[in-house]
């Protein structure tokens, strides 16, 4: 690779260009821990122009090999906080990190837009937007590391998507450069990097969004801003079972309440998150209801009191409403505070990304609880009970039980089995990336996802992008002899 290596040398400082041993490790997995893999280099573009110069130039050097298994792909990294595999490198990819890409270019309160590069932190974002009246609205649980460009290729949501939605309902335009090294603008974004509020073209925008980096790499996002309610309440609510929290959603879903955040935490995750910030929950409790309203302060007050009608038919152990913002993110430290307080059982913890319809969620919940007994796992769920995504997490020391990692992927075939034959999904947020892409036979036929990966070819003909990610292996493959003979 020294062609490569000169020419990039050209407009990268060797700071940009990692190559030793010990630097590429540190990009060899994401929050997962359990898919690993090591990139031949490590670049860190400081602009656009930089991006696409490295692609240009992985393009030039691909084209004077003669065998394919020599031939570079590329996979674009931001903070590494991903959960299903997504932005490791595969066999013979270079990793592009687009952690310098990290400016706040502007914010426009009139139009509510702010125009931000991919590299950005999401919760960076807010704290600049405090005094405005404005907030970006996806909230994920890594919020405060997570970056808007990984929030693009997952399509990430967070606790508050219920009532606000996921990433792609708050962006209004891209910019992107494509795996032939191109720099295309989609939306409501050309050029000029200003505000379009009229345009004619095609967007490709929602499309790019959740294709989990295979259709390229997006620089700069031009995102939609939403106005910060005017009250809040926030109501947890303990019971001495997860089935009952669940049949209150279940209910609540029914009679038509519209919460901004509905968040389930069973019996596990209490224990350690009580144990690591001494909440006060008694042995009793095993399982909690967080259930978060905002807008007009009369409209909520009155809607929290037909909330607190309704569970109390399910006879709740604790029930407690604040309005203050301290005492709020006491409550939600149940929810907010687990990742950290699962550190307290185990080493390890894997985190699972599936979707049930609302009404499945006591059937679905009671079943994973099955197959964790089943294969001898510790078992911690968490819900976004809104939308039906569950979040069952195993926690583990391979040190202690060498096989655990084994019972755990066969615990995952059946999991996702169970969450599709229930009328459900794979991924929530996550994304499909290394983790799930062997289960997406469970929902698509083999004709579909060849289909699926045709109209990625429109974007990237050769490949490259990202490879080898979403789809069965086999599909891959098969796709690239295709590429092969038409080449």
């Amino acid at each position: 690779m020294r062609d490569l290596l000169n020419n990039l040398k050209h407009f990268l400082k060797p700071s940009q260009i990692l190559d030793k041993a010990s630097d590429l490790h540190l990009y060899d997995t994401d929050a997962t821990s359990l898919f690993k893999n090591k990139a031949k280099l490590v670049l860190i573009p400081y602009s656009t122009q930089e991006v696409s110069k490295i692609i240009i130039a992985i393009n030039e050097y691909n084209s004077k090999q003669k065998s394919n298994k020599t031939k570079l792909s590329f996979v674009a990294r931001g903070a590494g906080t991903g959960l299903s595999g997504g932005a490791i490198a595969a066999e013979n990819s270079i990793l592009i990190s687009l952690a310098m890409l990290n400016k706040l270019l502007y914010v426009n309160v009139e139009d509510r837009v702010a125009l931000v590069e991919s590299g950005y932190v999401n919760a960076t974002l807010n704290k600049a937007l405090l005094g405005t009246g404005l907030h970006f609205a996806p909230d994920p649980s890594s919020q405060l590391a997570c970056t808007i460009g990984g929030n693009l290729a997952e399509n990430a949501g967070g606790i508050h998507c219920y009532k606000y939605g996921v990433t792609v309902d708050h962006v209004l335009g891209l910019e992107v450069v494509l795996p032939n090294g191109e720099v295309k603008y989609f939306g409501a974004l050309d050029s000029s990097l200003e505000f379009r509020k009229t345009f004619s073209d095609i967007d490709f925008s929602a499309l790019f969004i959740g294709s989990e980096g295979t259709f390229g790499i997006a620089t700069k996002a031009l995102l939609k801003l939403t106005p910060v309610q005017e009250s809040f309440i926030t109501i947890q609510i303990a019971f001495d079972s997860t089935l009952s929290c669940a049949q209150v959603v279940s209910e609540l879903i029914r009679q038509g309440f519209k919460p901004a955040a509905i968040e389930i935490i069973d019996n596990h995750a209490v224990r350690a998150v009580n144990a690591a910030y001494n909440l006060g929950f008694s042995d009793d409790v095993k399982a909690v209801l967080l259930i978060e309203l905002d807008g007009l302060n009369e409209e909520i007050l009155k809607e929290s009191s037909r909330i607190e009608l309704l569970a109390k038919e399910f006879k709740p152990l604790i029930y407690k409403t604040t309005q203050d913002p301290t005492e709020r993110l006491r409550l939600w430290k149940v929810r907010k505070g687990s990742a950290s307080a699962f550190g307290r059982i185990a080493p390890f913890w894997y985190l699972y990304d599936a979707v049930v319809p609302r009404s499945k969620i006591p059937v679905a919940l009671q079943g994973i609880e099955k197959i964790a007994e089943k294969y001898n796992l510790l078992l911690a769920n968490l819900v976004h009970a809104g939308d039906g995504n569950l979040h069952p997490n195993f926690l583990y020391d391979p040190e202690k039980d060498p096989d655990v990692v084994n019972r755990i992927f066969e615990a995952s075939h059946e999991i996702m089995k169970l969450c599709v034959d229930l009328g459900g999904t794979l991924s929530g947020e996550h994304g499909i990336g290394v983790e799930k892409r062997e289960y997406m036979n469970y929902l698509f036929a083999e004709n579909d996802m060849k289909k699926m990966l045709d109209l990625r070819s429109v974007f990237d003909p050769l490949f490259i992008a990202n490879p080898d990610k979403i789809f069965p292996i086999k599909v891959c493959k098969e796709c690239h002899r295709e590429i092969d003979k038409s080449a």
